[in-house]
């Protein structure tokens, strides 16, 4: 099945307001040339020319929209490649010196069955680097007044990958901060928009994808050894729980994730997982209530995820409209984006911080 097919559903599926119809699994994205693309688009990047990497990383290049989000100096290299100048974002992942995927991180998005496209090319938001990350973002203009926001984040010292696609309703002719309120949004019959989204890269020829049977998360392995294990946060955890969103991969080696909402947004983070020392280890994550005024803030305006390996805690949230003073876990944020690691204490220590 194509993944337009996934995202129109089937074809006698009546969604209610709260339940779209289900999602299909293990759809591909296929870009015409993309295979020759991504070798014309890789080529030109010549990190040693293109970047000075005796200084501290990470490294951009605001001309040639390309970033590299490096944990160190010190070899075998966790490194996030993305270069965003084409249609398509080219994003290469290295971990421990070993490239997972290097292709174009497609995407397909419908609302009320409607397709969207883009109106415009990728634009930078926010480059940022410091000690304990590199954060970038980037966004797209889509049709019908829509808006396709994009986060990739390297913890350095945490030794993760964290990318975010946020799709949002924008005035077409405003600035990027100013989103069109709930009460301009349509409004008949109560309705709110059905969305689905799907993203997908290929993993390279010889990274395996390996579902886990009870659970959502995924691991990656290079031969014996594993690379990576991915957690799709906005999904429940346990398979028993059924949701209308997948994580999967295609018969071609495509990881897809597919996701489905009734409001106003959707968010589709992934947190991947680069740490040897942590393959072992017990793991869990929790989608967490939002409050603010002593309400619960719909998922729609806001989102709050709780990621655990082990002993290691860290807390991401993520407005989804304009920024409120609102609480998740015991935390105040007023922030647009924050990930941190949460400590025995109860306390937060922050590693990137968006206002």
């Amino acid at each position: 099945m194509s993944t337009a097919a996934a995202l129109a559903g089937p074809p006698d599926a009546s969604p209610t307001a709260n339940s779209p119809a289900p999602v299909s699994a293990a759809p591909t994205l296929h870009v015409a040339g993309a295979t020759d693309e991504v070798a014309a688009r890789r080529q030109r990047i010549e990190l040693d020319g293109r970047f000075k990497l005796s200084d501290p990383p990470g490294y951009y290049d605001r001309s040639a929209r390309t970033a590299l989000l490096r944990r160190s100096k010190r070899r075998p290299h966790d490194q996030l490649l993305v270069e965003f100048a084409g249609r398509e974002v080219l994003t290469e992942l290295t971990a421990g010196g070993r490239v997972v995927f290097s292709d174009l991180w497609t995407w397909q998005a419908t609302i009320d069955g409607r397709p969207l496209a883009a109106t415009g090319p990728w634009k930078e938001v926010c480059w940022h680097r410091d000690s304990e990350a590199d954060y970038l973002e980037i966004e797209l203009p889509l049709s019908d007044g829509w808006l396709l926001e994009r986060q990739f984040v390297l913890g350095r010292k945490d030794r993760f990958v964290f990318v975010g696609d946020a799709l949002l309703p924008s005035s077409p002719h405003a600035p990027r901060e100013v989103h069109i309120s709930r009460s301009e949004m349509p409004t008949m019959s109560n309705h709110s928009p059905e969305i689905r989204y799907a993203s997908t890269i290929a993993l390279a020829d010889d990274v395996r994808f390996a579902p886990q049977r009870e659970t959502r998360e995924a691991r990656l392995t290079i031969g014996k050894k594993q690379a990576a294990t991915l957690l799709p946060l906005a999904l429940p955890e346990w398979r028993a729980e059924h949701c209308q969103a997948d994580l999967t991969c295609g018969p071609d080696n495509t990881l897809v994730l597919l996701q489905a909402a009734q409001g106003y947004a959707l968010y589709a983070p992934l947190w991947i997982d680069l740490a040897p020392a942590r393959t072992n280890q017990p793991l869990t994550w929790r989608r967490l209530t939002v409050g603010e005024s002593l309400k619960t803030v719909p998922r729609d305006r806001a989102v709050g995820y709780r990621v655990q390996f082990g002993r290691q805690n860290w807390l991401i949230y993520r407005t989804l409209d304009p920024r409120g003073n609102r609480t998740v876990l015991g935390q105040n944020f007023s922030s647009e984006f924050v990930c941190c690691r949460m400590l025995k204490t109860g306390k937060t220590e922050s590693i990137i911080e968006i206002e």
